[in-house]
């Protein structure tokens, strides 16, 4: 290799060039070795994805020309359906009192655990045992026992669903010498010439919106219990519920929504077959926009169906009320908000681009080796970063700041400095590639959670609000029309909404749409905003005790 300067320049050179001269070599040779580092990493992910592309060939040809027989490799178990009961099974939490014995000592298990568990639950049932007839006199002398103690042991009962019949009976009265005729007014029912109660149709919508189970498996599951309920009728209930009563909870949700200085959003594919003129297999989307515990404002989760991701829908729902942050993943339609919001970005974005390099590397690299790669160090940089946010979560806004100001921005500004030394040695076509580009083109947005202590470094509580959501789609796989998309995005921001305030949704649906329907089709926005689920004003025992 031809040296950089000859002999005779380096004579020449005072010694303030020959420094600047020999910091812009170790640059070069930095540089050079950071090239060298990326090609290795990017040989080592194409060795990767060529060994999964080959498992993924040698897979579909088995399944498709392959034996059928249930049999698995070594070292393989089917552990998602037969043996849940074992492999989640913890012999560290069985019920009975033993002595755990150590090397150095021995201690026993805490007590009361069972009685703390069970001290929500009423007792409805007393069995006794005592001594009767001739066994209460002591045998050896003729003496009656008398009662020393007397040890309690609870066990709890399941009862599966259970139905009960109200049955109104009005009285019609006539007067018996005029003939006029009169009735005591009823109570509005629920929803007119239906058999629907509160209670039914908020245990119809917790088991599909808070337990993902779909209306069709609840059918079946209710036929058990001699209850002919067909999918369609419950459909109709829940889509008539959300329409006249919920929707009046999430209009005025949305309302105190918008008021709010903070706010998360995110969106999730949904299929809806009834959508006019588009092809069956057409995906739609369920937007999620929501409040964090950080926002100083009431939490909730609003779910807003709408066919398409386009960049205008997010524009529609906040319109011109909503001033204040927005945090997102770095989906361009988020950007082309108007300009009193801030957005805000996601390093959870960033760092599983850098983990997705960092695996494609782990099969061929030991464990010193791989933490020399440009994943591994980007991943440790941004695990600092998260290191913080875990020691200042309890500490208030203005305390989050100073801490963020003094920890976190040295490594952030080290961090982008690092990655734009490679940002021209990289190819965008290697996952590390990736992971640079796209952390540098999301630089500014991952920049501004340092500029005020009420901002989240991540958009996780989104994803944490979608989950329920997922797991329902997976179950229930589409929505047949867009009335049901849109009252499913209703139950959803109320069950949610309840589930981020404590509260236990069953319970609290059954409450609201009871209040809701005695309130009459016009009520008062005072008396909508007693039954939001951040509000004082709810019974007791609504809540669910939280664990120590």
């Amino acid at each position: 290799m031809d040296p950089f300067f000859t002999e005779e320049q380096l004579n020449n050179m005072s010694r303030e060039n020959m420094m600047e001269v020999m910091r812009i070599m170790q640059n070069q040779v930095r540089k050079k070795e950071t090239e060298v580092q990326l090609l290795k990493d990017k040989q080592k992910e194409l060795e990767f994805m060529n060994a999964m592309l080959s498992d993924r060939l040698a897979l579909a040809q088995r399944r498709r020309f392959g034996s059928s027989s249930e049999k698995y490799a070594d070292g393989y178990e089917q552990t998602d359906l037969f043996n849940e009961a074992e492999v989640n099974a913890d012999t560290d939490t069985a019920e009975i009192e033993e002595e755990i014995v150590i090397p150095s000592h021995k201690r026993k298990k805490r007590t009361g655990k069972k009685e703390e568990d069970l001290s929500n639950f009423e007792v409805t049932e007393t069995i006794e045992y005592k001594l009767t007839g001739e066994d209460r006199y002591c045998p050896d002398c003729g003496t009656k026992y008398k009662v020393v103690t007397k040890e309690v042991v609870k066990r709890l009962k399941f009862i599966p669903s259970t139905f009960e019949v109200a049955e109104e009976v009005t009285y019609v009265y006539s007067c018996p010498k005029c003939g006029a005729m009169i009735r005591p007014e009823k109570e509005f029912p629920l929803i007119k010439g239906s058999i629907a109660t509160p209670s039914l149709v908020a245990g119809i919508m917790n088991a599909k919106y808070v337990n993902g189970m779909p209306l069709a498996r609840q059918e079946r599951e209710f036929a058990r219990y001699d209850l002919n309920l067909s999918t369609k009728t419950m459909a109709n209930w829940i889509i008539s519920c959300a329409d006249r009563y919920l929707g009046l909870l999430y209009g005025q949700m949305k309302e105190e929504f918008l008021k709010s200085r903070y706010i998360h959003c995110d969106e999730t594919r949904i299929q809806v077959i009834d959508e006019p003129d588009q092809k069956g297999s057409s995906q739609n989307w369920m937007w999620v926009y929501l409040t964090d515990h950080y926002s100083e404002s009431p939490q909730m989760v609003l779910f807003d169906y709408e066919r398409t991701r386009a960049g205008y829908h997010p524009v529609n729902f906040l319109g011109d009320t909503f001033h204040g942050y927005l945090t997102c993943d770095g989906y361009q339609a988020y950007h082309g908000l108007n300009d009193s919001i801030t957005v805000t970005g996601c390093f959870t974005h960033a760092r599983r681009r850098f983990d997705a390099a960092l695996t494609a590397l782990k099969k061929d690299f030991t464990k010193e080796q791989l933490k020399e790669t440009v994943a591994y160090q980007a991943m440790t940089r941004i695990g600092i970063l998260y290191k913080v946010e875990e020691l200042i979560k309890d500490k208030t806004p203005e305390e989050r700041y100073q801490e963020r100001q003094k920890q976190s921005r040295p490594v952030v500004e080290a961090l982008f400095e690092w990655l734009h030394s490679m940002e021209d040695s990289v190819d965008r076509s290697s996952l590390i590639g990736d992971a640079i580009l796209y952390t540098l083109n999301q630089e500014n947005y991952l920049r501004r959670y340092l500029d005020d202590g009420h901002l989240s470094i991540d958009n996780n509580s989104a994803e944490r609000a979608i989950k329920n959501f997922a797991v329902g789609r997976r179950n229930w796989l589409f929505a047949k029309s867009i009335r049901g998309a849109d009252a499913s995005a209703v139950v959803y921001s109320i069950a949610e909404t309840a589930l981020l305030n404590g509260l236990k949704p069953y319970v609290y649906l059954s409450y609201v749409l009871d209040e809701l329907r005695k309130m009459g089709p016009f009520p008062k926005p005072d008396d909508l905003n007693r039954l939001l689920p951040w509000s004082n004003e709810l019974p007791e025992g609504f809540r669910t005790k939280k664990k120590k």
